[in-house]
């Protein structure tokens, strides 16, 4: 049977094929995702193109958020090249600026200190050299007059003052005045009294004492050092500036010319009493007031110091030479005798103090003490592992350049700190324990996993040094997991106590990378306490990094103590490979927030949690 209008491609009619019943299912499965999908386009084709934009535009914020630190630089440039000169951008930047500039100043002094050092160097040598030329002109017209009348008057007032011809030469031709008087609070920098020669335009007092006291913070910052150094005189213009510290107020005059000495007496003196007269003020009254009491006013006027000054430099009567250089010659070797005395007797002062404190530490016997005065010492002793270390104590000594060393041998000391010393690192108690040690007997309280209380009410006794165990513990809820989280705690517990006495150590140098007697036994100390840290940080659960620092004193330039911080720490970190320690990295040239200042080397470790 034929199909009408169904034929091959001749024309020819042909029979209409049957479908086969196997491939009906096969065809309706791979038509239905087509259709499915085309469905879906129409149904969500739109709402997929834009949520693929969308995305499109996150990638790109987050493309862009990714880049802002690197191109914020050059834009930040690119926007203040733009908007020179503009009002609105110095308003912005100037609060941020200067609280930048208040910030660096508290934290990075000493950086500010070398910066202004190369600036500062060459005026303060340039005003010299002018001070030094007029002083020249000065004298060559002393020298011109020398046997005019006037030169001959001058003689006569020598002889009869029994001064030198110089000394009344330069009172004449160098004469002076007080322009300027500021009373300074030494704590604040703050203006107490201020008072200025009749005249005078008037000046800005509190901007002229705070560049005093920045002027007295970098001279101290950088050439006192430890002997105390301040600013005591500066040229401002044509004034010399003098400056009197004083314990809670300081002394600046504004002086034209050239003053005599006396002046600067007189100034102590009246600072003397200024101080003196605060005793007797209420403990809460304002040093503020100051500027409005009529003693410190008469004090302080330019008049009454000037004349104060010309009474103390004018000759009392007409006197014929004495023996004078003969006393001062001895009074020379009576100074030179009695500064050597004292230099001793603080010497032994400082030595007994550090005896005294070696004797009263824990842990430590005190056997004998080697000491070259201000040159070396050496303490002998015995000292318990589990003592604290005497490394604060040593450089508490205040014994000035010298580096004292120390020669201990081991031993159990019995003292009750070292005692609880020794438990808390055998017992490694959890954090619920209370652990205390009075007359050799320890007492434990408090709650703990029964497993912590059985192992150290076993162990306890056998603690060096105990003579009796005293136990109020109470066994603690126990949970899932709760014996991994006591071994972890302890663990930790032992790691903090271990890093602790790491840091505290400290090996120290005689000049640049020539390390000092006892180097060797610190370095071992070292090394051991390293291979505790390894041990207990998988038990702790945590990650530690040791980094070796240098450290110096405030002697020598910038740059030369940062090549012998990184070469300081570089030893270090050799001696401890020698010794089998790995993985220790090296400051190249920078120190520890709390370095103190000193030459050696330490270690400083950082300790995160352990990934999972």
């Amino acid at each position: 049977m034929t199909s009408p209008g169904i034929g091959d491609l001749a024309g020819r009619p042909v029979a209409p094929r049957m479908a086969d019943p196997a491939e009906a299912p096969s065809r309706e499965a791979s038509e239905a995702p087509g259709g499915f999908e085309r469905l879906r386009e129409l149904l969500l084709g739109g709402e997929r193109r834009e949520l693929a934009d969308a995305r499109a535009r996150i990638a790109e914020l987050e493309r862009a958020q990714r880049d802002l630190p690197a191109r914020l630089p050059d834009a930040a440039v690119e926007a203040l090249r733009n908007e020179q000169g503009n009002p609105r951008v110095a308003a912005a930047l100037s609060e941020p600026v200067a609280q930048a500039l208040g910030a660096a100043v508290q934290k990075h002094r000493q950086s500010l200190v070398d910066a202004l050092f190369p600036i500062l160097g060459p005026m303060i040598r340039k005003s010299i050299a002018e001070a030094l030329r007029s002083l020249v002109a000065n004298l060559n017209g002393a020298i011109e007059s020398s046997f005019t009348a006037r030169g001959l008057k001058w003689r006569f007032e020598a002889w009869r003052g029994g001064v030198p011809y110089a000394e009344v030469v330069l009172k004449h031709r160098l004469a002076y005045g007080i322009d300027h008087v500021f009373l300074i609070e030494r704590a604040s920098g703050l203006v107490l009294h201020h008072a200025s020669a009749p005249g005078l335009p008037p000046l800005d007092a509190d901007a002229i004492a705070g560049m005093l006291t920045a002027l007295g913070d970098f001279v101290d910052d950088s050439v006192g050092g430890d002997v105390g150094g301040a600013l005591e005189s500066a040229q401002v213009g044509a004034d010399l500036v003098w400056v009197e510290h004083g314990p809670r107020a300081n002394l600046a005059c504004f002086v034209h010319g050239v003053p005599p000495a006396q002046l600067r007496t007189l100034m102590e003196q009246r600072l003397e009493e200024i101080h003196a007269h605060l005793l007797a003020l209420p403990p809460d009254a304002p040093l503020q007031s100051l500027g409005e009491d009529a003693l410190v006013r008469g004090l302080l006027a330019p008049a009454a110091l000037l004349r104060d000054t010309e009474e103390a430099t004018a000759p009392s009567s007409a006197r014929k030479p004495s023996r004078v250089p003969l006393l001062v010659i001895g009074a020379l070797a009576l100074a030179l005798l009695g500064g050597l005395a004292w230099s001793r007797w603080r010497w032994d002062a400082r030595i007994d103090a550090l005896r005294a404190r070696l004797a009263a530490h824990p842990g430590f016997v005190l056997t004998g003490i080697e000491a070259r005065a201000w040159r070396a010492l050496t303490v002998h002793g015995l000292l318990d592992p589990d003592a604290e270390p005497l490394d604060a104590v040593l450089a508490g000594a205040d014994l000035g350049a010298v580096v004292p060393t120390l020669d201990a041998s081991g031993y159990v000391s019995t003292d009750d700190a070292v005692i609880a010393r020794r438990a808390a690192r055998l017992l490694a108690p959890p954090g619920s324990v209370t652990l205390a040690v009075q007359g050799r007997v320890l007492r434990l309280s408090g709650t703990a996993p029964q497993a912590w209380i059985d192992a150290a009410q076993a162990r306890a006794p056998w603690v060096a040094g105990v003579a009796r165990v005293e136990s109020s513990l109470s066994a603690a809820a126990a949970g899932a997991g709760d014996d991994a989280a006591v071994a972890q705690r302890q663990a930790r517990l032992e790691l903090e106590r271990v890093l602790a006495e790491l840091q505290a150590r400290h090996v120290a140098f005689v000049q640049g990378v020539d390390p000092a007697d006892g180097a060797d036994a610190v370095v071992d100390d070292l090394a051991a306490s390293l291979r505790r840290v390894t041990a207990l940080a998988p038990a702790a659960k945590v990650e530690v990094g040791i980094r070796a620092y240098g450290s110096n004193d405030e002697s020598g330039g910038s740059e030369t103590n940062a090549r012998v911080r990184a070469q300081r720490a570089q030893w270090l970190e050799h001696a401890l490979a020698a010794r089998g320690i790995t993985g220790v990295s090296v400051a190249d040239s920078a120190q520890p927030a709390d370095a103190p200042n000193r030459r050696g080397a330490e270690l400083r470790a950082t300790v995160r949690e352990a990934g999972p």
